[in-house]
């Protein structure tokens, strides 16, 4: 079966992260906060930005982040004349604990929104973004933001609106650190329903999990090669079903900020319908340490109502993939 993730697993095949985001005044202070009147647009003087955004969120494991969070900008022309524009698009930076994450270079608003290409003399807009930003981590992240009315070069975010912090919370299920490498965290997810399959259909992964290793740290971690293993319980049977190890590839190291996902069938498969636990097992070779790095709460059901298409692109077809700088 296919596992679906949120949006944030979509920034895969997007730039590299960019830097942390840096006051127009300098590195030495923080986020300037936006005044109430708004922020005037270098490029069109006349128009004025006033940003709305989030201060909290909860964890969300099965996108290894934040999902469905977006940012408002209203738009106010102030000026006596039309002001024309091309395309509103808006910029993110994200960083957490001084490490920057991936985010998407730049956000265009979805094809079946209709918005203006121009703001008469005194009128305004609301455009709204989804935060597309890399939160693999809970913790506090600082946001910038950037708006640009025309498409310039990959490296011009356009004029800095503003910033915000977004408390990213974590929930029971999050990612875990791996005790012998500072800086690295170490996830499992899964669907959480599946149809009864064959021996041969669990072999080749046609039920998968996804694994991904984080680097939250301002320095380089090493990863390298490691091996997975699975426990499964059946709900009412204190027994597991124990597979045998399974060697991964991970690159050999982690850049700051980087996340490398990976997809692992679980050979240990349930045979049967009902209710079971899968725990997943990680240790990297070169440190010989097996440490837990999730349960995934399985449901083995012909029930055809939990299977709906999905609205989520797959991760069925796609190779390991890294968000790296």
């Amino acid at each position: 079966m296919r596992l679906s993730v949120l949006l944030l697993l979509a920034l895969v095949g997007c730039p590299l992260p960019m830097p942390r985001p840096t006051p127009p005044d300098g590195p030495s202070e923080p986020f300037p906060r936006p005044p109430t009147e708004g922020v005037s647009l270098a490029h069109a003087p006349d128009l004025r930005a006033f940003l709305k955004a989030p201060s909290r969120t909860p964890y969300v494991i099965e996108a290894l982040g934040v999902g469905g969070r977006s940012v408002s900008i209203r738009l106010t022309n102030t000026g006596a004349r039309s002001v024309d524009f091309g395309r509103f698009r808006i910029a993110f930076t994200a960083a957490r604990e001084g490490v920057s994450f991936l985010c998407k270079e730049h956000v265009g608003g979805s094809v079946k929104d209709r918005e203006p290409t121009s703001l008469a003399a005194r009128q305004s807009f609301v455009f709204e973004r989804d935060l597309d930003c890399t939160m693999p981590l809970p913790g506090r992240y600082d946001v910038g933001v950037y708006v640009a009315l025309r498409d310039g070069s990959q490296n011009d975010r356009g004029d800095f609106v503003g910033a915000f912090s977004l408390d990213v919370v974590e929930g029971n299920l999050a990612p875990r650190p791996y005790p012998s490498r500072p800086g690295l965290y170490v996830v499992m997810t899964g669907s959480r329903a599946t149809r009864p399959l064959p021996p041969e259909a669990w072999t080749r992964g046609d039920y998968h999990v996804v694994v991904a290793v984080v680097n939250g740290s301002s320095r380089p971690v090493p990863v390298g090669q490691a091996r997975l293993a699975f426990l499964t319980y059946k709900k009412g049977s204190p027994l597991p079903c124990s597979g045998q190890a399974e060697a991964v590839a991970f690159p050999e190291e982690l850049a700051p900020g980087s996340v490398h996902v990976i997809q692992a069938p679980v050979a240990c498969a349930p045979s049967e319908e009902g209710r079971y636990e899968i725990v997943g097992r990680l240790t990297l070779n070169d440190v010989g340490e097996e440490v837990e790095i999730g349960r995934v709460a399985l449901k083995v059901t012909r029930d055809p109502l939990l299977f709906a298409p999905e609205p989520w692109p797959s991760w069925g077809d796609r190779p390991a993939t890294s968000w790296t700088k």
